[in-house]
């Protein structure tokens, strides 16, 4: 029997003895080459790494920063640290885009701010002077990972555990400001998973696929970690072959009979967008009952236009299950159930304003992230704390088991409510009976003549407007002489600067239709011009910084 409230590092190595053959995860290449690992080689490979973290004199506690792709070497390197008893950071490697000197800036603030003595770089070659420095540093670099350590030596290893330590440290996306540093201890960890497994009805019959950064919460918890913990394949995809390709995803998902994966609104647009019929010969969604739409706003016509490309593939539409999480609640708080699909509800800004929520037939439409999960507690309060009824709009506030122990350092825990195990979020919703709505962050309100506006309303507006990039605008107030200014920033869909007027005129006319005023600003960047956090998301604070120092200024 295998205790699903152990450490995960624990639960493989009790899978290794009980299963050693049955498949464990799978990565898939852009090729078409597939790098499969049974349980037992895989908790040969973790126990290898523990054994050359000690040998580097690690000791138990010590943090240690991941910079690993998607891969079966990141997910030996993350089990091993725990098994050594160290605490695993897990960071995004360096993109290619990023120049050498930012990477090696990147680096830096990473290992000063975790206190890091090693770094482990399989997969991830850095430059002679950021390799250079980093010695120089005395930070050790782990390579490629080394030969498995022979079954006797693994098993000899089971009795090592450190269940009382931290489970590993995670990064905040960042959105709303600079990313956090969590401190998840074994237990946070253990209680979120057992509460998913519950909640969306999962079996030893569940077959995980992924696409997601293995860095990111959602990836790592959800498609790694939980399949490891249950005992079920966990089939993984580069974000970057997706990024290139997503029908390599949906051909995934039917190739390994996937029944549950997750990714951002983005994604399911983006597929609904440019897989081609010829791309959808062949495909077989129908074994698919949980696709988890979170970590960002869910919209209705990104759900519907996927749901109606892949009917016919056999996709469901109860599949569809909008979601609200975060780090520091682990990962997941709140989900639609498997078969129920997406619920909306159109709200009109002065339903929003008036911060009572009402359904009417025309406005903003606002995506039911679910109920929460077994064993979490969800409320919505004022801004003096106390609880607010159904159709209230108010701070979220979440308890659980699965919150965190606090952040990695004492300055990052200002602002920070924790009281009595109610975690206030930042998150701004309502409830509708035991659904949670929910309509933006309480630190990126838009106040315009006294009222409070939702930036995602203004952006959802602006990336209607042909000739601006799907996906890419942000919305942002700044200080005027006596007043707030409205920006409203957009990535141009092409490099043709002919119509850059007509586009601002558009974007205009279609966030006044939306919220009955138009921006003081619209700005048209060049692609991947604005900020983003590793999961994809618009970092607001940084773009509204990049337009105050003049950093978006046109020559």
């Amino acid at each position: 029997m295998i205790d699903d409230r152990a450490p995960v590092n624990e639960i493989v190595r009790s899978w290794a003895e009980s299963e050693p053959e049955r498949l464990s995860i799978a990565v898939h290449g852009a090729d078409g080459e597939v790098e499969q690992l049974t349980c037992r080689e895989l908790a040969a490979r973790a126990a290898s790494m523990a054994h050359r973290f000690e040998a580097l004199g690690l000791r138990p506690g010590d943090p240690i920063v991941l910079l690993a792709q998607s891969s079966s070497a990141f997910i030996a390197s993350f089990l091993g640290a725990q098994e050594a008893g160290l605490l695993p950071v897990p960071c995004p490697p360096p993109d290619p885009l990023e120049g050498g000197r930012r990477v090696r800036e990147r680096i830096r603030e990473i290992i000063a701010r975790t206190g890091a003595r090693a770094i482990v770089l399989a997969d991830t070659p850095l430059d002679a002077e950021a390799t250079a420095a980093l010695v120089a540093a005395g930070v050790s670099l782990v390579g490629e990972t080394p030969r498995p350590l022979p079954d006797a030596e693994v098993r000899s290893r089971t009795m090592r555990r450190h269940p009382d330590r931290l489970a590993y440290c995670q990064f905040t996306s960042g959105s709303g400001g600079r990313a956090k540093g969590v401190l998840l201890d074994h237990a946070n960890l253990a209680a979120n998973i057992r509460s998913m497994a519950a909640g969306l009805s999962l079996t030893r019959q569940d077959v995980f696929v992924t696409w997601l950064p293995l860095f990111h919460d959602m990836g790592l918890v959800a498609y790694v970690l939980m399949p490891l913990a249950l005992g079920c394949p966990a089939h993984i995809l580069p974000t970057a072959v997706f990024i290139k390709r997503p029908a390599s995803w949906l051909q995934l998902m039917s190739r390994a009979g996937g029944t549950l994966c997750a990714a951002p609104n983005f994604a399911y647009a983006l597929c609904a967008r440019r897989v081609s019929d010829d791309e959808c010969v062949g495909l077989d969604l129908s074994r698919w009952r949980i696709a988890s739409n979170g970590s960002e706003p869910v919209t209705s016509s990104a759900v519907t236009a996927f749901v109606d490309r892949f009917a016919a593939c056999g996709f469901r539409a109860g599949a569809m299950l909008p979601c609200y999480g975060l780090a520091e609640a682990t990962l997941c708080v709140t989900t639609r159930r498997p078969g129920e699909g997406a619920w909306f509800e159109t709200l009109s800004q002065e339903q929003l304003v008036r911060d009572l929520a009402k359904p009417e037939s025309s406005g903003s439409t606002v995506a039911s992230a679910g109920r929460p999960l077994p064993d979490v507690e969800i409320a919505v309060r004022d801004s003096g704390g106390r609880p607010l009824p159904d159709r209230h709009v108010g701070e979220i506030v979440v308890r659980s088991p699965s919150v965190m122990r606090g952040y990695l350092a004492s300055a990052e825990s200002e602002g920070l409510s924790i009281a009595d195990g109610w975690l206030a979020t930042g998150d701004l919703g309502y409830t509708v009976e035991d659904e949670l709505f929910v309509v933006g962050r309480k630190k990126d309100l838009i106040i315009r003549m006294g009222r409070n506006y939702y930036p995602a309303e203004l952006e959802d507006a602006a990336t209607t407007v042909p000739g601006v990039r799907a996906g890419r605008a942000v919305a942002f107030s700044v200080s005027a002489a006596d007043s707030e200014r409205v920006i409203i920033a957009v990535e141009r869909a092409s490099e043709d600067r002919a119509a850059d007027e007509a586009v601002r005129t558009a974007v205009r006319s279609a966030v006044f239709s939306k919220v009955r005023f138009p921006p003081d600003e619209v700005v048209l960047l060049p692609r991947g011009a604005l900020p983003l956090t590793t999961s994809g998301k618009v970092m607001r604070p940084e773009a509204r910084r990049l337009y105050e120092t003049g950093a978006w200024a046109e020559p």
